[in-house]
């Protein structure tokens, strides 16, 4: 048995139970258009096991400020906070608009250049369980950040952990980003995410 468990200024907002599912995920990021400085979501589900789809939300969109701090920890006891939410208790009467055809990459590229930018970039650093540090800045053509913690019942001793930051054009072609960190992280293990400029 473990638990994810994700606070924000050392004060827990969410944990989640991996048992039963096939994948936990916790993910922070932000772009240079966007209003809050980065947002926290965390998500799990069982996907297509046995013909079964259960995707639970337990934070959406989380708004996060400069100089927040988020941690998350790999432990082997928790208590769950509540079962998270489905798509359809989140946005009742909105499933139509989810099955709709997939976003064209490079139409969203595009129509994101169309944006202005409200900062111009972001450093973000990475703290690993062992006290070593990762700091991500972003160059002027990127776009944004992201970080992310994931568990998967392939490999139910250990979560991913990545920091990686990408331009509109990695967006437009589906390309991968630029990366900063990518780890493998044992039960008992803890990592803090700085948003630090």
């Amino acid at each position: 048995m473990s638990f994810l468990r994700v606070t924000v200024d050392k004060v827990e907002v969410a944990t989640v139970d991996t048992s039963g599912r096939d994948v936990v995920a916790i993910h922070v990021g932000g772009t240079k258009v966007d209003d809050d400085y980065a947002d926290l979501g965390v998500t799990g589900g069982i996907y297509d096991h046995e013909g079964k789809t259960d995707h639970r939300i337990w934070i959406e969109q989380m708004p996060l400020k400069l100089g927040q701090v988020v941690g998350v920890a790999f432990v082997e006891r928790g208590i769950q906070t509540g079962e998270g939410r489905t798509l359809d208790e989140l946005y009742p009467g909105k499933s139509e608009a989810r099955t709709a055809s997939p976003v064209d990459r490079a139409e969203l590229a595009a129509e994101l250049r169309q944006v202005a930018p409200v900062r111009a970039g972001f450093e973000v650093r990475l703290v690993l369980p062992d006290g070593s540090a990762a700091t991500l800045s972003t160059k002027s053509n990127e776009h944004g950040f992201g970080f992310s913690v994931l568990w998967n019942s392939f490999h139910p001793d250990r979560v991913s952990v990545s920091l990686h930051s990408y331009t509109l054009e990695s967006i437009a072609t589906e390309a991968p980003g630029r990366s900063t960190a990518q780890e493998k992280v044992p039960l008992g293990g803890e990592v803090r995410l700085e948003l630090i400029a």
